[in-house]
């Protein structure tokens, strides 16, 4: 059984889920999960081998490379921090940045994704500041997830798994 790992990161846990080793994570067939773009944009800080940013300058989001995202179980929902980007943010003078983020079920009923209130994150791993929101799927089946921020959208799909 893939069970989520914890990463510290600064002064900060992320939940990621990622698979066990020797446990391949591919998106399902039906479900078109959202993969890094072929261009490229003034990222905050470089993609990795796991992770890259999705977006643009006036709005980005930190993605796993895989388009998986696991660790749901029977007793609980899956959660997940998503880090998000916008040139020029600076969470010491927004300290709690008005940005949105919801989701939907694209492959069967679901209620929808909720997400916290925004607030912000600093860390080198990330280019400085980015704004911190946590998402909770009631269900695992395939999802999109929509940021909004200052008239700016970015929308993914991702592959939530048990």
């Amino acid at each position: 059984m893939t069970r989520p790992r914890l990463r510290a990161v600064g002064w900060m846990t992320v939940l990621l889920g990622l698979p066990a080793p020797g446990v391949a994570a591919e998106p399902s067939s039906s479900c078109h999960a959202t993969v890094a773009p072929s261009g490229s944009f003034a990222e905050p800080s470089p993609s990795s081998a796991s992770r890259f940013w999705y977006g643009n300058e006036a709005l980005a989001v930190l993605l796993n490379r895989s388009g998986t995202w696991q660790g749901m179980g029977p007793g609980h929902n899956y959660r997940n921090k998503l880090f998000w980007w916008r040139q020029g943010y600076v969470g010491a003078t927004e300290q709690r940045p008005e940005l949105t983020v919801s989701g939907q079920r694209l492959d069967g009923e679901a209620p929808p994704a909720t997400a916290s209130k925004a607030t912000n994150a600093y860390h080198k791993d990330f280019g400085g500041w980015a704004m911190l929101v946590m998402v909770e799927f009631p269900a695992s089946g395939c999802w999109e997830v929509t940021g909004q921020y200052k008239g700016q959208t970015t929308s993914f799909v991702v592959d939530v798994r048990p």
